[in-house]
């Protein structure tokens, strides 16, 4: 025991800490959790050097305490002005939140939002004061009083300090176990660093409601756990702002109690080998026609398999196809249409969210897609496919329907026109068979080809690899062709990882090779990979535009036309 106080640990059971607090007069553990940190303060108190803590006046007890206040009181009420005048002064060390619904009889509060702020305010309301005014001070707990004690000493000279042993916690248990008739010298309520944030002591409302500015003795957090903000709040208020400070937490607390965010994470039992396996895994997955797509490439087309968008490079383009203006897009090189499908179906999506009812867009107008392909192979691929999605669509039925063109049926009709046409949905598609689809898009700028075809949101670039700088010029030099504020989306614009080695200096060239693993050192691997980060370090530095590369599969550069 020290100054009437029990300094000892006492060992609780666990079945004793679950009763060990008190919170709106019901048992409950003192706190949820228990962390032990280590700090170089226990209370920051900004001071330039530290201060001898066993030297910060007298220890007073809290009985000893509550009998000094009362006579101070009577000394008060006297209207004597010499026991008014040798009455002590009493600081109450607490920030201004807790002073606000809770303070000793006659205390003078220094109002500080902060602990470290205390000494500049002691100074001035003690300069004109003798050294040997008595002064008492308090806090909470203790802690805070040691170190105003220790300043009025030690930085500023006054001999007659003291402090509540304890703070006010442990005047309030003392004052309730061994004087329970004694009416508190403390009114209102006293802030806690607990789950409970304010114990009431007696029943006076010192504090004003946050919200409606009448009188009320409450302490409490936002509701909010984002916000948290503690605050002084009444009772009506608390209820009709479900505990939180603002309509907007309001808000918010209701919504995090919806059925939303009631669904439970799924566990997935799925091992991932590597990141990109891991963000395809927690992506909305394509529809199931798109797996039957690449099967079928991969059965036709042989060798050029990979040239196919992948599952996630696919969901990219459907969905900067659905948040474009108006879902109109032109695809450069639409090989066995994976790519072509994931844009006429985001194309839908954005016809669909600018409500246009209207009978499917073509060149003229509305959400569509326009896809240039030389190969006579790869488009008539590509026209099976459409015409599956476009008359089956692009679930289970159309996953079918689409392997079925690997079985005994049909197989791949070949096309003879140059332009088949497609609607799905709100979206329309033109594929367009042309020999040289550099020229067709040069004569789409200069106006000699398709008059009546109106500009492009996004324009998709996957031919040609040393041609790519002439077909982004044909898109920069009129809006015939490319919106302004609309986007190219540059395929292959990392070209097997060999740019690295061109922007380094380091390819290596070898004339006879059949190794697969070789291929990156022959003359035409050096050649596009060369072409291709020209127009990587051409485009880049392009005032006309602006560039983010994502290293995405083999590399996709996503150009902004910027207005003039």
């Amino acid at each position: 025991m020290e100054n009437d106080i029990n300094i000892d640990p006492i060992p609780l059971t666990v079945e004793e800490f679950a009763i060990a607090g008190d919170m709106d007069g019901k048992p409950c553990p003192p706190f949820g959790s228990l962390h032990v940190r280590v700090r170089q303060q226990i209370v920051a108190d900004g001071l330039d050097r530290p201060l001898d803590w066993e030297s910060a006046g007298y220890d007073m007890p809290p009985l000893e305490w509550h009998q000094k206040l009362k006579k101070t009181r009577e000394a008060r009420e006297s209207g004597d002005e010499d026991k008014i005048k040798g009455a002590p002064l009493i600081f109450d060390c607490r920030n201004d939140y807790e002073t606000s619904v809770g303070v000793f009889e006659g205390a003078e509060t220094l109002d500080t939002q902060n602990f470290r702020d205390s000494w500049g305010v002691l100074k001035n309301k003690l300069k004109d004061k003798p050294k040997d005014t008595p002064i008492m001070t308090y806090c909470t707990g203790g802690i805070r009083c040691v170190k105003v004690g220790a300043y009025l000493t030690q930085e500023m000279g006054f001999t007659n300090v003291s402090r509540l042993a304890g703070g006010i916690i442990a005047y309030d248990r003392t004052l309730n176990e061994k004087a329970p008739e004694e009416e508190p010298m403390f009114k209102g309520t006293n802030y806690v660093f607990d789950g409970r944030v304010g114990r009431q002591i007696t029943d006076d409302a010192l504090g004003d409601c946050m919200t409606c500015g009448g009188k009320t003795n409450l302490l409490s957090n936002c509701m909010n756990s984002n916000c948290h903000k503690r605050m002084i709040q009444c009772d009506n208020c608390r209820d009709s702002y479900s505990g939180t400070c603002s309509e907007v937490c309001k808000n918010r607390v209701i919504n995090s109690q919806s059925s939303f965010y009631e669904r439970k994470a799924t566990k997935n039992e799925v091992k991932y080998e590597n990141l990109d396996d891991y963000a395809l895994g927690y992506s909305t997955p394509p529809s199931d026609l798109y797996e039957e797509i690449k099967k079928n490439t991969a059965e036709f087309m042989g060798s050029g398999y990979h040239m196919i968008s992948d599952t996630a490079q696919g969901r990219l383009l459907c969905n900067l196809a659905s948040i474009s203006r108006e879902g109109r897009i032109l695809e450069i090189g639409g090989f066995t249409g994976y790519a072509t499908c994931c844009f006429l179906e985001g194309a839908a999506n954005a016809a669909d969210a600018i409500d246009n009812t209207d009978s499917p867009g073509n060149r003229e107008r509305g959400a569509f897609v326009m896809s240039l392909e030389r190969d006579g192979r790869a488009l008539d691929i590509a026209a099976s496919h459409l015409d599956v999605m476009t008359s089956v669509g692009l679930g289970q039925d159309g996953a079918e329907k689409a392997a079925g063109i690997r079985g005994e049926g049909p197989g791949i009709p070949v096309i003879e026109s140059d332009s088949i046409l497609f609607e799905y949905k709100n979206a329309g598609c033109e594929l367009i068979r042309v020999t040289d689809a550099l020229a067709y898009v040069e004569a789409i700028a200069s106006g000699i080809e398709s008059e009546n075809t109106r500009p492009f949101d996004i324009v998709f670039i996957d031919a040609d690899k040393t041609r790519f700088l002439q077909y982004v010029e044909a898109c920069l030099s009129s809006d015939r062709v490319l919106k302004t504020g609309g986007i190219m989306i540059v395929d292959n614009v990392l070209w097997k990882g060999i740019v690295l080695d061109v922007n380094n200096g380091t390819v290596n060239i070898s004339n006879d090779s059949s190794d697969a693993q070789e291929v990156k050192k022959s003359r035409r691997a050096r050649k596009l990979a060369n072409a291709v980060h020209d127009f990587n370090s051409a485009i880049v530095n392009d005032s006309r535009v602006e560039v983010v590369m994502l290293n995405m599969r083999d590399g996709l550069s996503i150009i902004r036309k910027k207005k003039e």
